[in-house]
């Protein structure tokens, strides 16, 4: 079947572009249009609907008119001349927030220009507002906002600048300043100071993309014209995923959409590095461009096809997840690939069928083959002491490893530059507590009307609580048989402290001390990921061993072998561990950090793990070529890694600097993410597919390829 595709893409080169940039151009428009729309960065709606913070939200919204999607947004206000405010100045701060849910989006702002889509639907809206507490020396007032809006959408940055501005401008004339903190103001100021970085990383990325592929081919068109096409392709994909979104009523995480493009630009350029080093040997072979093209397709697709299947296994078992961002990320990402696995038998034969040996142009050193460049002495060097070499490579792997036997879990993931909106915070946490600014409520729902002194031994309970500042008073629902109480933590409320708090004796309070015939439940920041850290912890011991079972069958399909696919899956299962290590050795042991995100392992395993395969696949596939050449095994071994080596190690160096810009940006758990990526992706590409898979070959000899069924070809099993 991929012979027949890769066929007509090589000979209708152009009709196959042309489509596939329509295509292309129609999703990318598509997802800008309507994106906004099936994005979301409720964390909260994910969550499996017994977890007890689902539960409290549901409850908000039917009994409390809270709005879903709403985030708590902070407002303070203080007098210019540092003085207690005067009565005259809470007057004009409670007029203020009955002001300011009514004002209105400019949506002709210059800053929203050519953004598609309604804008006054991104925008969002503050849906409630009401003056809070007064700082004990009357420095300043508190005004809490509930502001429901995509807290990434740059619309909704917008309009919280007209906010902020405005609100500025009324007070000012009353000698008084004013500060935001808390969901769209923190993000919008957040991006406001890490744009310039963000743009260093995307150049930076760009650049080493460009730098590494004219290194290795030296031609101009081999660097720029494969990024144009993935980015075509992930725009695609993106705009996919979407539409799949928009018909199917579900949501999507907001980093969803960068992950897909992060996924495909990384493993585009795998497939398409893959594809132009088999197509320069067949145009060293005297081919013309578009049988060149074909016979490279055709050796590649299959390689590419496996390494593709490999990932989406990987991810589609995230969709046996209890954590509903997992179980939409799963599907997305593997939709994604599947895009770029089409583009990989079809878009990149079909360009390199009408650009042909342009690719490598001006460069003509590329038309001699090297027999004795780095990667022919490399193979040759495995090929004479393969048990060495292999243990050598285990040793270092095990080493790091161990340091993985010490991994802590961090759920504090914020960090960054300070901002108007973490000064605010600062001031608050200084006065109050750290907690103050995001509070938490315990929701009490009652079988019968419930009184005030009914849920006062309840209240009192809750004040005793180590790691509460302060508890409110109770507020009831019309019909008096539920209530809320507003509990404020010492602690921040995106720290494992106040998570620890929430979990254990906050919820244990309110449930003991609940009035007759009632239950409690208990929301917020804290409440929210202390049930999404618990869902992901059940995960991932759910989800790793499926994983790897699955990418264990897709090996013994793929190479036809029962024996070469477990040393295989060993060697990446090892590979993450080191890698695990290395992050907790950088991070923790020399950083000084609690811990490692709580999201890493997981979604480390599954990119660590599924790419790692990828370079296997396509060094394996080489191995066994060679052999069914018939070439004594140290021959084959050492032809193989001369080969491959350099497609593999382009392809890691690329995909590692991708990741590696990550590590530019101010938030800990995106750095952390960014080296760990990096890192894992280099061991994969340069250590364990191009030394130690061969190494073990080597030493395991014709057996690699054992199978219960032999095939009749006995070359391989000779050499056993």
């Amino acid at each position: 079947m991929f012979r027949r595709i890769i066929t007509f893409a090589t000979r209708h080169p152009k009709r196959v572009i042309a489509l596939w940039a329509i295509v292309a151009i129609a999703l990318a428009a598509m997802s800008a249009m309507f994106g906004y729309k099936v994005v979301t960065d409720d964390t909260a709606q994910f969550l499996p609907k017994g977890a007890e913070s689902a539960q409290a939200s549901r409850y908000a919204e039917t009994h409390f008119g809270q709005e879903r999607g709403a985030r708590a947004v902070t407002v303070v206000v203080k007098r210019t001349d540092g003085g207690a405010l005067t009565a005259a100045d809470r007057a004009e701060v409670r007029a203020l927030a009955t002001a300011m849910p009514r004002w209105p989006f400019d949506a002709q702002s210059p800053a929203v220009d050519g953004q598609p889509g309604d804008l006054r639907d991104r925008a969002g809206q503050i849906v409630a507002a009401q003056t809070g507490p007064l700082a004990p020396d009357g420095r300043f007032q508190l005004v809490g906002l509930q502001w429901k809006a995509n807290v990434t959408d740059p619309v909704a940055h917008e309009y919280f600048r007209q906010i902020r501005d405005r609100a500025a401008a009324e007070v000012r004339a009353h000698d008084l300043r004013i500060g935001f903190t808390g969901g769209v103001a923190s993000m919008a100021d957040d991006t406001e100071a890490n744009e310039g970085v963000r743009l260093l990383s995307q150049a930076l990325l760009f650049g080493a993309i460009i730098a590494l592929s004219l290194l290795f081919f030296r031609g101009p068109l081999a660097a720029i014209v494969p990024l144009l096409a993935i980015y075509l392709v992930a725009a695609a994909a993106t705009g996919l995923v979407v539409l799949a979104a928009l018909v199917f009523g579900f949501d999507l995480d907001v980093g969803t959409t960068q992950l897909i493009t992060v996924v495909l630009v990384g493993i585009g350029i795998d497939y398409f590095l893959f594809l132009l080093f088999r197509l320069r040997e067949r145009l060293r072979a005297g081919e013309d461009r578009r049988t060149a093209a074909a016979h490279a397709a055709g050796a590649v697709g299959p390689v590419i096809a496996s390494a593709a299947f490999v990932i989406v296994a990987a991810f589609a078992t995230l969709g046996l997840a209890e954590f509903g961002q997992f179980r939409i990320l799963g599907p997305a990402v593997s939709i994604s690939v599947l895009v770029m696995l089409v583009a990989g038998v079809t878009l990149m034969p079909a360009i390199a069928a009408v650009t042909g040996r342009a690719l490598f142009w001006p460069s003509r050193s590329w038309e001699q083959e090297r027999a004795s460049g780095p990667a022919a002495r490399l193979g040759r060097l495995i090929a004479r002491t393969p048990g060495r070499t292999a243990m050598a490579v285990i040793a270092v792997l095990v080493l790091l490893s161990t340091f993985a036997l010490g991994t802590g879990m961090q759920y504090d993931l914020g960090g960054g530059p300070s901002t108007p909106a973490t000064r605010t915070a600062d001031e608050i946490s200084a006065t109050f507590s750290k907690g103050a600014h995001d509070p938490h409520h315990v929701y009490v729902r009652g079988s019968d009307a419930l009184t005030t002194s009914q849920l006062e031994p309840l209240r009192k309970r809750l004040v005793q609580v180590r790691g509460v500042s302060a508890v409110g008073e109770p507020t009831l629902t019309p019909d008096r048989r539920g209530a809320r109480i507003d509990v404020a933590l010492t602690h921040d409320p995106m720290t494992r402290a106040a998570m620890d708090v929430v979990r254990g004796p906050l919820r244990s309070a309110a449930s003991a001390a609940a009035p007759a015939g009632a239950t409690t439940m208990v929301g917020g920041t804290a409440a929210v990921y202390a049930d999404v850290s618990d869902s992901v912890g059940r995960d991932m011991r759910l989800i790793l061993p499926v994983a790897a079972g699955l990418i264990l069958l897709i090996l013994v399909l793929t190479l036809r072998s029962a024996v070469a696919p477990l040393y295989l899956l060993a060697a990446v299962v090892l590979e993450f561990a080191a890698t695990l290590g290395a992050a907790v050795l950088v991070f923790q042991q020399i950083g000084g950090e609690v811990g490692i995100a709580f999201l890493l392992p997981l979604t480390l395993f599954l990119f660590v793990v599924a790419l790692g395969t990828d370079y296997n696949i396509l060094m394996t596939a080489r191995l066994r070529e060679e052999m069914l050449a018939g070439r004594p095994v140290r021959e084959a071994v050492a032809e193989a890694v001369r080969h491959v080596a350099p497609a593999v190690s382009a392809a890691g160096l690329v995909l590692a600097s991708s990741f590696g810009t990550l590590m530019l940006e101010s938030g800990e758990a995106t750095r952390q993410q960014g080296f760990a990526m990096a890192f894992g992706i280099l061991l994969a590409s340069l250590v364990v597919s191009t030394i130690l898979v061969p190494a073990l070959t080597a030493v395991v000899g014709g057996r690699a390829w054992w199978r219960p069924v032999r095939s009749g070809r006995a070359a391989l099993e000779a050499e056993a």
